[in-house]
């Protein structure tokens, strides 16, 4: 693929080491220091004790020392591919973020035949797509449990690697999960407000994302479990089904820009029942069920975040904002005028179901639920393509995650859930060469992860100063969506 405006190439090929780093092992949370790391071919070719001399003239030295090394990221919850051919400025902030690898979720037969024919877009530096569905279960295609299952048999013939749910209701969500079982094609998804989030764990669910959302998950953890069932089933408005899907298409990317600009009344009570009758009991019961059936969770705190909290100066005012497309922006700020015009009811209620994401997230990580790090990226408010990894370290730090599972989460955890874990996830000989070096350790502190001194993505070292030039040229000409 030829360059993007934002990242180029270096011209330079051949071997590489990054010289006298400190190398950070996820998984124990131990250091080494003083290593010499060498990158050949897109791999980790050898790992050794610190050797000033010796490298060899047609190898380039990156003075490392002092600095930590840790694979790369993984945000396994993004959209890039929402615009399959407008990637450029979303690749970019990735690579600029440290982020090497991404779950799209949401795709299409247009997509899935791309992929197989090597077409879709890859500019320099573009994060390794690692998961790929078909179209989003919706009324449209998912309306009836019998048009469920048979669109997952059309998606799994079709090479999708997993089924994503959206808008589905417990009947429709159970058939698509069995018959993705069927299949043999994980399922994740929305959790419909009438299931119980138990039953989907125990029929094979592989992911929850964004904690529900809504009340699917805190209903679980309520004195008052089957009355905020009941009161928080009402969906936000859609489009009539009589609209062609494109035009259907066209209307849920306007509103999930940020869905909690239409909570009505009753939802927000229900929001509010919630965290009054909160049972720390029950949500270790659902944490320790999720343990024992394997039910990952991809929080996405940042999406959560701002879709309740989008008219906020801390998103409104945010500077990274000057990367994203024009076009994105207007839709943002309009969904937060929205936002803003709530009452203050339903804002507070909002506050609350903030609050009991947050509590949720903690009971989680303290239980040992397995968890992803995700941002939801590409077309949600104020949720800064690649950038937004970086909030979300912050908001699942704020929840009680320590800073080594965060690690985890972004690395390790990631190259599991995808089946990666012996090539990639951890710094050692023979994994992908997808790494980044930190001025400190962020065992200690999570907010070290924030200091990215370099990147490397497929062997290819880019300096602190290589990629401020490539945030420079995206802010130049912002193209982010």
């Amino acid at each position: 693929m030829p360059d993007s405006a934002s990242v180029t190439t270096p011209a330079r090929e051949g071997p590489t080491v990054l010289a006298d780093v400190t190398v950070i092992d996820v998984e124990r949370g131990t250091s080494t220091p003083h290593q010499d790391i060498r990158l050949d071919g897109g791999t980790i070719a050898s790992i050794s004790a610190h050797a000033p001399e010796g490298h060899g003239p047609d190898v380039a030295v990156v003075d490392a020392a002092g600095r930590c090394v840790i694979p790369a990221f993984v945000d396994a919850h993004a959209h890039p591919l929402n615009h399959p051919d407008e990637v450029d400025g979303a690749y970019a902030l990735m690579l600029a973020a440290g982020v090497a690898g991404y779950r799209q979720m949401s795709g299409s037969d247009e997509l899935l035949e791309r992929r197989a024919a090597g077409t879709l877009r890859e500019p320099p530096g573009a994060p390794r797509l690692l998961a790929l569905p078909g179209e989003l279960l919706t009324p449209l295609n998912a309306g009836t449990a019998s048009a469920a299952a048979r669109t997952v048999r059309h998606e799994a013939e079709h090479g999708a690697d997993f089924i994503k749910a959206a808008f589905t209701s417990a009947r429709t969500f159970m058939a698509a999960l069995r018959a993705a079982n069927e299949a043999g094609i994980p399922m994740a998804g929305h959790l419909p407000e009438d299931l119980d989030p138990r039953e989907a764990a125990r029929e094979g669910l592989r992911c929850i994302e964004h904690l529900g959302p809504r009340t699917a998950l805190v209903a679980a953890s309520s004195r008052r479990e089957e009355q905020v069932r009941a009161m928080s089933r009402s969906l936000p408005p859609l489009p009539p089904l009589r609209f062609l899907s494109k035009a259907f298409e066209k209307s849920l990317l306007k509103m999930v820009v940020n869905p909690s600009k239409s909570t009505s009344a009753q939802v927000a009570a229900a929001y509010e029942l919630a965290g009054r009758t909160y049972d720390e009991r029950k949500a270790q019961e659902l944490a320790a069920l999720f343990v024992e059936h394997e039910t990952w969770n991809c929080p996405t705190l940042i999406r959560l975040h701002t879709q309740n909290f989008g008219d906020q100066p801390v998103h409104l005012d945010d500077p990274r904002a000057k990367y994203v497309h024009p076009e994105e922006l207007a839709a943002w700020k309009d969904a937060s005028a929205t936002l803003a015009e709530l009452p203050g009811a339903t804002q507070d209620a909002l506050a609350e179901d903030w609050e009991a994401k947050r509590r949720l997230t903690r009971v989680f990580a303290e239980a040992g639920v397995p968890m992803l790090v995700g941002t939801d990226a590409d077309g949600a408010g104020w949720v800064i393509p690649g950038l937004a990894i970086h909030d979300e370290f912050d908001l699942l730090a704020g929840s009680g995650v320590s800073p080594l599972r965060i690690l985890q989460m972004a690395t390790l955890d990631a190259a599991r859930f995808f089946g990666r874990q012996d090539v990639a996830g951890r710094v050692e000989l023979g994994f992908e060469a997808d790494l980044v070096l930190l001025e400190e350790n962020p065992v200690a502190d999570h907010r070290a992860l924030h200091g990215i001194a370099g990147v490397v993505r497929d062997g290819v070292h880019r300096s602190r100063e290589d990629l401020d030039e490539v945030l420079a040229r995206l802010e130049a000409a912002p193209c982010a969506r």
